[in-house]
Order: structure tokens, then C-alpha cells, then sequence
């Protein structure tokens, strides 16, 4: 009877062990299947009056990677500890596909939606330019999926690329925009970049009301320490001087798979954040205009007021890892206008 008892309690035991194991096992599959599949909910309008403007900036993400999301995760730690994110930009390379993009490719929810899905990420707008990787990806010459996602407000409502440039005002400081952004589309030929360097021209030096910051955001970059070094001829040719003309403060761009800050005299300050999560760049030569350059997985934080421009660069940890600031009363366009923040 005793030896009969004793069976029955290890079977017992064991039956135990195989239960807290599903358990467990369910448990983990199901918080699984959140991260990768969390509820997506739509947005409402963007913010327009705002005395304080906070964004997010990174390129070059649209791989559906463990890096990605882990960037992703880093992006909602760093607005949950600010408690304030006003939209994100993406640098484009929003899809590395091998296949043409649609309206309903499964690739909105695995490389976007579903990545981008935290309780600050999931409530605001996502701008977006088209990259190299993006540029073939239609089946049409006459229009591109990622546009026709936002301007059918499809998914979430957060994708926001109405055209293959645009602009858009942030904030609002007695009766003048805070920040406005001038959005390009840097693979068109030279003729193509032409009219857009005429748009960044319109916006910022013939619109009679001027924003008290300019931005210019493109996929390419201008100038770079980066793999990408001999990849801005057109431009160098075509964009730069009307940047310079309308005294540009900041270019953001990605492209080279790093992070980098630049600064040059009589030109804008040079923002690269193409570590969002495909593979990493190192960096390619020295200069004295670099001001950081880091070979890791991160993004990019401006928070910009009247009077400061502020850019902190994170890494996918959420650690920050280099912080600038910009001064309004400082000179445009002066390098020296540019100051680390310890």
C-alpha cells in the first residue's frame, strides 16, 4: 500500500510539473503574441498649438527586426519618462522588401503598426519620407503605396505622407509657427530636386510667415563621416545652397546606418539617425565638424521651444548618449552656435 502511495504521488508530482509548465508556457506564448500582434488604435488629429514641441527621428528601420522593435521599445520608454511625445519622424527605408509594396501588404503591421504600438507611439502622428529601398516598391509610376496609405488614412491614422514632399507647422508662438518642417523626397533626379529645392525656398524665405525654427528632412545625407561619404553629389549641387539661403537650422537625414552630428559654418546642422534597426555603418573618416558618431541601434529626440533646440541621441537601450543644444539668439548657421550638454 505504501509503495502503491508513493507512486501515486509521484505521478501526482509530476502531473503538477507538466501543469505549471503549460501554465507558464501559455502564459509566455500569449505575452508573446502581444508584442508581436498588440491592439492598434487610431489616432485623432495632430497638436497645433503646442509652446513646446517633442519628437522622435530614425531611419533606415523598415527591417521587421528584434533591433527594430527593440528601438521601438527604447523610443516609449524615453516618452514615458518625458511624459510628452508630439510625433515621430521616419528618414525613410521604411520597408526592406524584396517584393512590390500594397495598401494591404502584411508589412504595414509587422514593420510598422505593429512595432510602433506603445501607449505614447500608438497616439501619435508618424511622418514619413520615401527612401532608396522604398523608391521601387510600387507597381505604378503614377502613385506609391506609402502615399496612398496616408491619404486613405488607413491602419492607425498615424502615417503621414501626403506627397513625395510636403510641409507641415508645429506649435504655435504668438500667431507664428514654432517649428516648420519642409519634407523631401531626396531620390529624384536633379531637375526633380530642383523644383523641391524651390519648395524649401517657398517655404521658408517667400512664405510671409516664417517659423521661428526650419527643418529640412530628407532620406539622403549632405554630409557625412559615415559608409555614405561619396553619396551627396546632387545634393551638394541642388538643396545645399537653397539651405543655406534660407538659413536652414537643422537637415535630418538618414541613410548611413549610425548616428551623427555635424556642424559646418554656413551651413545647417547635419542630424543622421539611420540606426533604426537594419544593420550598422561604421564610420568611414575623422573630422573636426564631427561632433559624435556612434555605431549602434538608437534614435533621435528634438524638443524645440522659442528659444532652444535640443537634440538627444538614444540608443536602443533607452540610455542617452550624446545631448546638444542649439541657441535661437545664437548666429544661424554658425558651427560654434552648437553646444554639448555634459
Amino acid at each position: 500500500m505504501k509503495q502503491l502511495f508513493n507512486r501515486l504521488s509521484a505521478l501526482l508530482s509530476k502531473r503538477w510539473v507538466i501543469s505549471i509548465l503549460l501554465v507558464v508556457l501559455s502564459i509566455g506564448a500569449i505575452g508573446l503574441h502581444r508584442y508581436f500582434h498588440p491592439n492598434i488604435y487610431r489616432i485623432p488629429s495632430n497638436p497645433d498649438n503646442a509652446q513646446e514641441i517633442n519628437f522622435f527621428a530614425l531611419g533606415d528601420q523598415g527591417s521587421g527586426s528584434l533591433e527594430q522593435r527593440a528601438v521601438a521599445d527604447a523610443m516609449e520608454k524615453v516618452a514615458r519618462k518625458n511624459k510628452n511625445l508630439d510625433f515621430v519622424v521616419l528618414l525613410g527605408d521604411n520597408f526592406y522588401i524584396d517584393k512590390k509594396l500594397t495598401e494591404s501588404s502584411d508589412e504595414w503591421n509587422t514593420m510598422f503598426e505593429e512595432v510602433y504600438s506603445g501607449a505614447y507611439l500608438s497616439a501619435v502622428p508618424f511622418y514619413a519620407i520615401l527612401g532608396n529601398h522604398d523608391k521601387d516598391l510600387s507597381f505604378s509610376e503614377a502613385t506609391h503605396p506609402e502615399i496612398e496609405y496616408s491619404k486613405k488614412a488607413l491602419g492607425s491614422n498615424r502615417w503621414r505622407m501626403p506627397a513625395h514632399y510636403f510641409h507641415s507647422d508645429f506649435g504655435n508662438i504668438n500667431g507664428r509657427p514654432l517649428l516648420r518642417i519642409v519634407f523631401i523626397d531626396t531620390n529624384a533626379s536633379a531637375n526633380e530636386m530642383a523644383i523641391q529645392a524651390n519648395y524649401v525656398r517657398e517655404q521658408f524665405i517667400n512664405n510671409p510667415v516664417q517659423p521661428i525654427w526650419k527643418i529640412v528632412a530628407g532620406h539622403h545625407t549632405i554630409r557625412t563621416c559615415g559608409k555614405h561619404l561619396e553619396d551627396k553629389a546632387n545634393l551638394i549641387k541642388t538643396l545645399l545652397p537653397v539651405l543655406q539661403e534660407a538659413k536652414v537650422d537643422i537637415y535630418l537625414s538618414g541613410h548611413d546606418h549610425n548616428q551623427q552630428l555635424i556642424v559646418k559654418d554656413n551651413e545647417p546642422t547635419y542630424v543622421i539617425n539611420g540606426a533604426g534597426g537594419k544593420s550598422l555603418y561604421a564610420q568611414k573618416i575623422h573630422s573636426d565638424d564631427l561632433r559624435f558618431f556612434n555605431e549602434a541601434y538608437g534614435f533621435v529626440s528634438l524638443k524645440i521651444n522659442p528659444t532652444t533646440l535640443n537634440i538627444n541621441f538614444y540608443n536602443k537601450s533607452a540610455k542617452n548618449v550624446s545631448s546638444h543644444v542649439l541657441s535661437r539668439a545664437c548666429d544661424r548657421l554658425k558651427s560654434d552656435c552648437l553646444k554639448a550638454v555634459n
